[in-house]
């Protein structure tokens, strides 16, 4: 090898292109070699650490020794030879210690999970125990199977109701979950059913879903079941402020916790409503929008009462005598919270656009809200025209005076707490800006000039 390196060093140049394929094809050889020498002394290596960790463990000591890794690293970095520098020859043998002691501590929990030796010499059991003795420990053992296949195999019957319905949430512990088990009555030992989960290495793997238990599962069906049977998936949402009742139904529908047309129906079934003492015609506008967790599968009344539940807990006390104070109902803070959380996603323009609308139905104008208009289109949002100002509806706030008979979205907290406390201006008119926003004048004239501006902007647009 020393003459290659010599006739590399000194002699390359002058070397034909087949000369160079030789020794090219001589190094990578060599390097072979080195390699399966490398790894064969780094598996010796590792099974020294293995061995040691076993001894530490049985002294009571701790797997990871600072002062031994360090004398280490000093060692090492005094016998690292040119060209591979001490840095590099420290991040090498860094990466070395850090899977030694990631083996040291697997075993630590596994036990000593790694077979060291190969081969060896058969041991006869009768060397090692008298007859009697190998028929006790048989006898031992067999009773052992016995009670564990009995425990982990035989099935487990409950009263009442079949199937009983059992929830789990992300990240539940297999304590609770046993706990829940054993209040139901599915399970007759909380103790057992830990056990089986260990054995069965279930702790960490369960899904979060909701499940339904038929009688007489084992221990080990119902960890099958909680692994990889067919439970209702427990889905994320984050509804949109303003959203209405076709997206919110068309979002669920799509990821298969309930069907759109049953919530729709529920949302508006008067016995349904009455059930809960609602005494609207729907419960549009009452759904507040924000996260929530739904599982697979829910019914529609489930759905409806957590999103209304919502609303009752945000909507409390003081918003009601805020809005008493204002000489307004809570269907007409929802409803004008509808129209605002349809005007704009701005929240810092909100409370002004509530303070216009408020300033003209005070003042005994018509709303002229344009989400009103749009509440009305059968497909979708469009562009409004002349003709859209005469359809016949009382949500048309450009042909009658005052709110439209309900809500036309879900409003969100923001717009609920823009309509409760507006902000205190004389503007009377606003109109969309080139930014998003809104800008507002106090007289039609002003409010002229600017709609003109905004439309020849838009035109501009629209042509482009």
């Amino acid at each position: 090898m020393e003459n290659l390196y010599k006739k590399v060093e000194n002699e390359l140049q002058s070397l034909s292109a087949g000369e160079k394929e030789e020794l090219l094809n001589k190094l990578r050889s060599g390097v072979d070699e080195i390699d399966k020498q490398l790894v064969s002394l780094l598996s010796k290596r590792t099974k020294h650490s293995i061995l040691i960790g076993r001894i530490k463990r049985s002294m009571g000591l701790p797997t990871y020794n600072p002062v031994r890794e360090k004398a280490i690293n000093e060692k090492i970095s005094e016998l690292a030879e040119e060209p591979l520098r001490k840095e590099a020859v420290m991040r090498i043998y860094e990466r070395i210690l850090d899977e030694s002691r990631a083996i040291q501590k697997e075993e630590a929990v596994k036990g000593n999970f790694y077979k060291l030796l190969s081969g060896g010499e058969k041991i006869s059991l009768k060397k090692l125990l008298s007859k009697k003795e190998f028929l006790s420990v048989l006898i031992f053992f067999g009773v052992v199977l016995s009670l564990l296949t009995y425990t982990l195999f035989g099935g487990n019957t409950y009263n009442g109701s079949e199937p009983q319905i059992i929830l789990i949430h992300k990240g539940e512990s297999v304590d609770r979950l046993a706990e829940q088990l054993y209040e139901k009555g599915i399970i007759p030992s909380k103790g057992n059913f830990k056990f089986a989960a260990y054995v069965y290495g279930a702790t960490k793997r369960i899904k979060a879903a909701r499940y339904y238990i038929p009688n007489g599962l084992s221990y080990l069906s119902l960890l099958d079941l909680f692994l990889s049977g067919k439970g209702d998936e427990l889905k994320a949402f984050s509804f949109y402020d303003g959203i209405g009742i076709k997206g919110l139904a068309n979002r669920l529908q799509a990821e298969n916790v309930v069907q759109a047309d049953s919530l729709r129906a529920v949302i508006n079934d008067k016995s349904f409503l009455a059930s809960m003492h609602f005494n609207q015609e729907s419960l549009e506008g009452y759904l507040l929008p924000g996260h929530y967790q739904f599982y697979e599968n829910s019914s529609p009344k489930e759905i409806v009462e957590t999103l209304y539940t919502a609303f009752q807990k945000f909507f409390n006390d003081s918003m009601v005598t805020q809005s008493k104070k204002m000489g307004l109902s809570e269907h007409q803070v929802v409803t004008l919270a509808s129209i605002v959380d349809g005007e704009t996603n701005h929240v810092n323009e909100m409370s002004r656009i509530a303070g216009v609308y408020l300033n003209r139905l005070h003042g005994g104008m018509k709303l002229q809200a344009d989400p009103t208009l749009q509440y009305l289109q059968t497909n979708s949002w469009k562009r409004l025209k002349g003709k859209d100002l005469d359809i016949d509806s009382k949500y048309n706030t450009y042909k009658y005076f005052g709110l439209p008979p309900g809500p036309i979205n879900n409003p969100g907290k923001n717009a609920l707490l823009a309509v409760l406390y507006p902000e205190n201006h004389k503007y009377l008119f606003f109109v969309a800006d080139t930014q998003g926003g809104h800008l507002f004048s106090q007289s039609f004239s002003q409010h002229q000039k600017l709609a003109q501006e905004y439309h020849r902007w838009l035109n501009k647009q629209q042509k482009n």
